[in-house]
C-alpha cells in the first residue's frame, strides 16, 4: 500500500493510493467479511466551484455546484481530505512537530490535541511507516468540542502504513477535535505523518441564499444550512441513503427521526430545494415505528410543507393513506386518557421522556393536530376529495371547540402551546395582542428561550404569522449568538442562553448536559432559524402549491440599521431572487416562469416612503398623493400586486432619514438584566458541614443522611414537601455513582439517593440534627442521566429562604448548573448559577422566594473530571429553610 500526498494551494490534501491489498478491499466491496475499503468513497466530483464561498458559511464546499443529473447516484457519498489545522503537544519534549504537514516525530509518551477548522462528518487517518516496527503505540479520542468526547481512547486500525480510527460500521463521526494519547515511545523515535480527517458529503447544491446588513443573521442562516447538509444520510458502506439525518455523533440514535426532520426539512427547503431528497426522506420515515406521538403529526406537517413547496399532487395522493392514518391515530391519542410518550425537551413541555404528558405539552399536541388537519383538509379539497376534506375539517373544528372552552381559555396556555395555537389558527387578533402583552405568554423575554432550539422553531413560526419580528429576532439572536460566540460551526442539539449568562462554557467546549451526557453539537433539528429567515425575514412564502403564486414581504429592513436584504429561494420553476437596498433606493426581483408574485412588499419605514417607480419604464407606481392599480398599500407596506414572471427593477424615494438607535430595553438580545421573581442571595463556601445555627432554622431535608439511607427530614409548616419525582428508567452514559466509592440506597427511576464513603468526622459532613447519631453525608444525584430536579412544594405564599448544600466529596471535579423555575408555572424565576470547585468545603447556594420552586441540577463538562468521555454527575446533599 503506497500513499502519495500533494498539498494543494487551498491546504487540502489530494491523496493518491495504490492498493496492493486488492483481495481484502474487493472482499469488503463484495459484501464479504473483511476490513473496510481504504478508499470508501470517490473524491468530490461531478461539478465545479461557482464564484466564491459566502463569507458567513462554515461549509468549505458551499460554492461547489454538482450536476446532479449526470451522477449515477446523486445520493451517494463523496469524500474529501483535510489536514489538521493545528496541534498542541504536551510535553513538548516528547515531540518534534512539522506543523505544515500535520506531522510529528515521537520521542516519548505524551498527549497531542488536534483541532480542525470546523465540524465535519469524518473519520481520522494518518500514516506511519515505523510505529509498529519500533513498538510505538497510541490511541485516539475524538470530539465535537475542545474536551475529549464519548468516543474515547480507541486504537486505530492498521492497513500497512495507513492507520484509521474506526468507531462504527459507517466510519464517520462528528469531528472538530481529536486527542492523541501516545502510550508507548518505542525503541527509537518514530513518525506520525499527515494526521488528517477524511470527510464525507452528500452532493447538495446551495440553491437558496441569504444576505443582509446584519452579519450575525447571515452567519446563523449559513450555519443552519450547513448543519442540515452535513447530517444528511447518503448511500454508503451499509446504507442506501438519500434521507435527512439526525446528528453526526454515533451515540445509538443516529437515525432518521420523522419529527426531527420536520424542522430539518423546513431549513432544507430554504437552503437547497432538494425536493427529490426530501420526498424520498418522507417516504423513508413513513413506516419507521415511533412511540413519540407528536412526531406523527409533525410528519404530516412535513408532507404538507413539501407539497406547498413542490405542488406535487402525485406525492400527496400517494401519501394520503399514511396521512389519514396518522391523523386518525392522533385523534385517539388526543383522548383524555391519551399519552404522548415524548413532547419536547424544555421543562415546560415535559423534558422529553421525563414528564411528557404535562398540560402544556398536551395542549401543544392538540394545536398541532388542529393545524395539520386544517391544512390537509384544504389541500385534499383542492384536489376534489370533499369526503376527506369534510372529515378532517370536522376533526379540526371539534378539537378547536375542545380548546376554546371559555373567553379566557388562552390564559392557561404557556408559550409553547400558545405558539402552536397561533400557527394552527386557533387564536383571534385580540387574543394575540393579549399574548404579546407584558403579562402574556410572549411578554417576558426571559421566558422565550427553550432548552432546545428544536421547539424554538415552532415559536418562530408563530411570530412569523403575527408579524412579531422584534420578538423573533430577539429569540434567534439570544439562542444562536451564544453558540456562535462559543465557536460553533454547526447548530447544537440544545442551548440555553443562561449557560453563557452564568459562564458555564468555554470557547469550543461541549455544552451543558441537561438530559443525556453527550449532547450533540451538530444537530439539524436546531437549524430552524434558517427557515424563518427565508420565509419571514426575507419574507418569501408560497401562497399556492409549488410556488405557482407567492409573496415576498421582507420584515428585516428599516431605514437606518438594517438597510440591505438579499436572498434566493428555491422553487420547482427556478429560484426566486429578491434584493432590497434601502441606501440606494432599489428593489430587484426575479419572478420564475409559470409563477406569479401576489404581493411584493416594500416597507414604508418610520420616515415615510414618498415614491416608487419602475426603473425600466420610469412609470410612477406610488406617491404620497396617488398610486396605480398595480399597487396596494397599508400602514406598513407598499405592495406591488400580481407581478408576472421576469426580471423587475424598481426605485423608490424616502423622506429624510431618521437616525435610529440600536434595539434597547427588554428586547435587546444583549441585555441580560432580567427582572427575576426570586432573589439570588449568594453562595457560602465557609460554613461547610456545620450548618446548625446558620441554616435550617425553619426546617431542612438531608438526603440519605439516616443510617439506613433514608432522608432526614423536618419541614416547616409553609413547605408541604421536597421531592424529586421521576418516571424514566436509567439510560445513557456510565453508571454514577461509582460503587467503589459510594453506596446507592434508594433508586427513584433515574434519580438515586446515596452516601459518600468518607469519614463521619470529616468537617464537610453535614451535622446530624439528632446529635446522638453519627454523621453521614448523603446525596441526591442522577442515575445514568445528566440532570435531576427537586420540587419545593410550598403550602402558601409565605416568603422564605432556601439554601442548597452541595459537596464534591472525593474531588470528582464536578461542575453543575442550577436552573430555577416557579414550581407551578415553570417560568424561570432566578439567574442560573454555576457551581464548581466545591470539594474542599462544599457550598451553600441561597435564594429567597414566595411560593413553590422547581430546581434542576445540570451536568457541566469539566476539563479535568471527565471519566470515559463523560462528565461527573451533579449532586445535592441538603435543603435548608429559613
Amino acid at each position: 500500500h503506497l500513499s502519495v500526498f500533494f498539498l494543494s494551494p487551498t491546504s487540502q490534501i489530494i491523496m493518491v493510493e495504490i492498493l496492493l491489498l486488492t483481495s481484502v478491499v474487493s472482499a469488503r466491496l463484495a459484501g464479504q467479511p473483511g476490513p473496510p475499503p481504504l478508499l470508501p468513497y470517490p473524491e468530490i466530483h461531478g461539478g465545479s466551484r461557482v464564484g466564491s464561498i459566502a463569507d458567513a458559511s462554515p461549509d468549505p464546499w458551499q460554492n461547489y455546484h454538482w450536476d446532479l443529473e449526470t451522477l449515477p447516484n446523486p445520493f451517494a457519498y463523496q469524500q474529501y481530505t483535510e489536514l489538521a489545522l493545528n496541534m498542541t503537544f504536551s510535553p513538548t519534549s516528547s515531540f518534534d512537530a512539522d506543523a505544515n504537514n500535520a506531522s510529528f516525530e515521537v520521542h516519548g509518551t505524551g498527549y497531542v490535541t488536534v483541532r480542525f477548522e470546523y465540524e465535519g462528518a469524518c473519520w481520522i487517518e494518518f500514516n506511519s511507516s515505523d510505529m509498529a516496527e519500533v513498538g510505538g503505540a497510541l490511541d485516539i479520542s475524538i470530539s465535537e468540542g475542545s474536551l475529549p468526547g464519548e468516543v474515547y481512547r480507541i486504537k486505530p486500525q492498521q492497513y500497512g502504513t495507513l492507520y484509521r480510527l474506526e468507531t462504527n460500521p459507517q466510519l464517520y463521526e462528528g469531528i472538530f477535535y481529536a486527542f492523541i494519547n501516545v502510550t508507548a515511545k518505542g525503541s527509537r523515535p518514530w513518525t506520525v505523518s499527515h494526521f488528517r480527517r477524511v470527510c464525507q458529503v452528500v452532493p447538495t447544491n446551495y440553491v437558496g441564499s441569504f444576505h443582509s446588513s446584519d452579519e450575525i443573521l447571515n452567519r446563523i442562516w449559513y450555519v443552519g444550512a450547513y448543519t442540515v447538509k452535513v447530517t444528511q444520510v447518503g448511500a454508503g458502506i451499509d446504507s442506501v441513503g438519500g434521507y435527512l439525518g439526525s446528528e453526526l455523533k454515533d451515540r445509538g440514535d443516529r437515525i432518521a427521526f420523522l419529527g426531527d426532520a420536520h424542522v430539518t426539512q423546513a431549513s432544507a427547503l430554504a437552503a437547497f430545494g432538494n425536493f427529490e431528497m426530501l420526498e424520498r426522506s418522507n417516504n423513508y420515515t413513513k413506516n419507521i415505528p415511533n412511540s413519540i406521538q407528536p412526531y406523527w403529526v409533525m410528519w404530516v406537517l412535513s408532507v404538507l410543507d413539501l407539497y406547498d413547496a413542490t405542488g406535487s399532487n402525485k406525492m400527496l395522493l400517494e401519501l394520503q393513506p399514511w396521512i389519514e392514518q396518522r391523523l386518525d391515530h392522533a385523534l385517539e391519542v388526543a383522548a383524555p386518557t391519551g399519552t404522548l410518550g415524548w413532547s419536547r425537551d424544555d421543562d415546560r413541555m415535559g423534558f422529553g421522556f421525563e414528564s411528557p404528558d404535562r398540560p402544556e405539552a398536551f395542549r401543544a399536541f392538540l394545536a398541532l393536530l388542529v393545524g395539520a388537519s386544517r391544512r390537509y383538509a384544504s389541500a385534499i379539497d383542492a384536489l376534489g376529495n370533499t369526503t376527506a376534506s369534510t372529515k378532517y375539517t370536522a376533526l379540526s373544528d371539534n378539537i378547536t371547540a375542545r380548546c376554546r372552552t371559555s373567553p379566557s381559555w388562552f390564559e392557561e396556555w404557556g408559550m409553547h402551546a400558545s405558539a402552536d395555537a397561533i400557527t394552527a389558527g386557533l387564536v383571534t387578533p385580540a387574543e394575540v395582542a393579549a399574548m404579546l402583552s407584558d403579562k402574556g405568554a410572549f411578554g417576558d423575554p426571559l421566558q422565550l428561550p427553550s432548552l432546545s432550539i428544536f421547539e424554538t422553531y415552532f415559536v418562530l413560526q408563530a411570530f412569523g404569522k403575527i408579524n412579531a419580528t422584534t420578538q423573533a429576532v430577539y429569540l434567534i439572536k439570544r439562542h444562536y449568538t451564544g453558540m456562535l460566540e462559543l465557536g460553533a460551526t454547526t447548530t447544537w442539539e440544545r442551548f440555553d442562553p443562561q449557560w453563557t449568562d452564568a459562564g458555564c462554557l468555554q470557547h469550543e467546549s461541549p455544552p451543558v448536559n441537561a438530559m443525556n451526557s453527550d449532547t450533540s453539537m451538530a444537530h439539524p433539528w436546531a437549524a430552524g432559524a434558517t427557515a424563518w429567515l427565508t420565509s419571514y425575514g426575507l419574507g418569501v412564502r408560497a401562497t399556492a402549491p409549488g410556488f405557482a403564486r407567492w409573496v415576498a414581504i421582507p420584515t428585516l429592513l428599516d431605514d437606518n440599521l438594517r438597510t440591505y436584504l438579499q436572498g434566493t429561494v428555491p422553487t420547482p420553476e427556478g429560484p426566486i431572487q429578491l434584493e432590497v437596498n434601502v441606501s440606494r433606493g432599489i428593489l430587484i426581483v426575479d419572478v420564475p416562469q409559470n409563477t406569479i408574485a401576489d404581493l411584493i412588499g416594500l416597507p414604508r419605514f418610520s420616515s415615510g416612503l414618498r415614491r416608487v417607480w419602475s426603473r425600466s419604464t420610469g412609470i410612477e407606481l406610488f406617491s404620497n398623493n396617488s398610486n396605480s392599480a398595480s399597487v396596494h398599500i397599508d400602514e406598513n407596506y407598499v405592495y406591488l400586486v400580481n407581478v408576472s414572471s421576469g426580471h423587475h427593477e424598481y426605485a423608490y424615494e424616502m423622506a429624510t432619514r431618521v437616525q435610529q438607535q440600536p434595539q434597547s430595553g427588554k428586547w435587546d438580545p444583549s441585555n441580560t438584566s432580567f427582572n427575576f421573581a426570586a432573589r439570588f442571595i449568594g453562595t457560602d463556601s465557609k460554613t461547610s458541614g456545620a450548618w446548625r445555627g446558620k441554616y435550617g432554622s425553619k426546617g431542612f431535608k438531608l438526603f440519605a443522611a439516616g443510617q439506613s439511607g433514608s432522608d432526614v427530614t423536618q419541614l416547616p409548616g409553609f413547605i408541604n414537601d421536597v421531592y424529586a419525582p421521576s418516571k424514566v428508567p436509567p439510560q445513557g452514559g456510565p453508571p454514577f455513582p461509582d460503587p467503589s466509592t459510594s453506596s446507592c440506597k434508594v433508586a427513584k427511576g433515574r434519580n438515586c439517593c446515596w452516601q459518600w464513603n468518607i469519614p463521619t468526622n470529616d468537617s464537610r459532613v453535614l451535622e446530624n440534627p439528632k446529635s446522638s447519631e453519627s454523621r453521614v453525608l448523603g446525596a441526591l444525584t442522577s442515575h445514568g442521566w445528566a440532570s435531576f430536579f427537586i420540587e419545593v412544594n410550598a403550602a402558601d405564599d409565605t416568603p422564605y429562604n432556601v439554601s442548597l448544600f452541595m459537596l464534591d466529596a472525593d474531588q470528582r471535579y464536578i461542575r453543575q448548573a442550577l436552573k430555577v423555575r416557579d414550581g407551578k408555572t415553570l417560568r424561570t424565576i432566578a439567574p442560573m448559577i454555576l457551581v464548581q470547585d466545591f470539594a474542599t468545603t462544599g457550598v451553600y447556594v441561597t435564594y429567597e422566594y414566595a411560593g413553590s420552586m422547581w430546581i434542576r441540577f445540570n451536568e457541566v463538562p469539566s476539563s479535568i473530571g471527565n471519566s470515559g468521555g463523560f462528565p461527573p454527575r451533579p449532586v445535592l446533599s441538603g435543603v435548608f429553610f429559613d
